[in-house]
């Protein structure tokens, strides 16, 4: 019931594995929307499946099938579903960053299982293919891929008898140091079928505002970045982008076609991934998130071929909360980071020693 797979020069081959379990029952919990909750429950001959499911087991590579011994009582009145389906599941797929790695690295297994069983069709929570919502992206994205594949939905609270199961491991793991690689390829296939867009502009600011009007914001608020919105339109005549007023297909446009990209530390950083040569990426640092997600984004960057830019050391948080890793803060001199923009803008800065 466990097969593992070969990743050429991969580095997780332990935990590239997957499950298939026959005659298996699988209920939409419909728990909390955020980890470490797990929201989906799989029972196999009378006992909890904690393989491919549990989080931690995953990331261990623990090919350990069943939670326990523990006789367990199948769900009564299940919806039958007489077909093969694979289990497109994370419990950090509505996070932004996580999505695009836990997430959509899983379906490298449905590509390759594909390959053997044509029939082989897609399951997903309800909550995670939806029109409207924090992560509309997830069915923009797959539509992308597969055109319109109508996929197995589970919808909320209810419970399936499934003919055969497959759940796939964790494919990678955001942010592990290695093996993102075969990720990005199928991002950059994906974004390849998407055009560029004319852009009257050298380049963007990315503005975390949206974030705020729809109160879908982390506490980590740059206190003065309406001062810094001002100033990049006066002195650069930048463009100011709000991402969430933009599907997949917009977002992809976006980090192709602008020659030089402002943001701050964030989810939305790993849209490096659609970018090319032509692309400059300039992040202002987050201080709680300046070691490791940047040394992912110099890692993306390296791998695609754009530059990238980081400002370090250039604010403060205003909450000194250790335990805290979304405290507000302030940018400490908005005049000078300008004047690197604009050397950024102008190229003179590729000429400094």
């Amino acid at each position: 019931m466990i097969e593992y797979i070969n990743v050429p020069n991969n580095p997780h081959k332990f935990k590239q594995f997957y499950c298939t379990l026959d005659d298996a029952y699988l209920t939409n919990d419909n728990a909390s929307e955020f980890f470490p909750k797990e929201f989906i429950t799989v029972v196999h001959e009378n006992k909890y499946v904690k393989v491919s499911i549990d989080k931690d087991s995953e990331k261990r590579g623990d090919p350990t099938i069943y939670l326990n011994d523990d006789y367990v009582i199948n769900p009564s009145n299940p919806l039958i579903i007489e077909e093969d389906i694979f289990l497109l599941y994370d419990n950090a797929g509505r996070n932004y960053a996580h999505f695009w790695f836990d997430f959509f690295g899983r379906l490298y297994y449905y590509d390759l299982l594909k390959k053997s069983n044509p029939n082989l069709k897609l399951g997903i929570r309800e909550e995670h293919y939806e029109d409207k919502g924090k992560c509309d992206y997830i069915k923009q994205v797959i539509n992308l891929c597969y055109g319109d594949i109508s996929p197995v939905i589970f919808k909320s609270k209810e419970s399936y008898k499934i003919q055969k199961l497959v759940i796939p491991n964790s494919f990678y793991w955001f942010p592990e140091g290695y093996g993102h690689e075969p990720i990005i390829d199928k991002v950059k296939k994906m974004a390849s079928n998407i055009d560029k867009i004319e852009v009257s502009t050298n380049g963007c600011y990315i503005s975390r505002q949206d974030t705020i009007k729809r109160q879908w914001n982390h506490k980590r608020n740059l206190l003065n970045e309406i001062e810094l919105i001002d100033k990049i339109k006066i002195n650069l005549n930048y463009d100011i982008i709000e991402l969430m007023d933009y599907d997949i297909i917009g977002k992809i446009q976006i980090f192709k076609s602008y020659k030089n990209i402002i943001q701050q530390n964030g989810a939305a950083n790993v849209n490096v991934m659609f970018s090319g040569l032509e692309n400059t990426h300039i992040i202002i640092s987050y201080p709680k998130q300046a070691d490791w997600m940047n040394s992912k984004l110099n890692q993306f960057c390296n791998y695609i071929g754009s530059n990238l830019i980081v400002l370090e050391d250039v604010g403060v948080e205003i909450s000194q909360d250790e335990e805290d890793d979304n405290n507000p803060w302030k940018l400490n001199d908005i005049d000078n980071l300008i004047d690197i923009f604009k050397q950024i803008d102008d190229g003179s800065i590729w000429d400094s020693p």
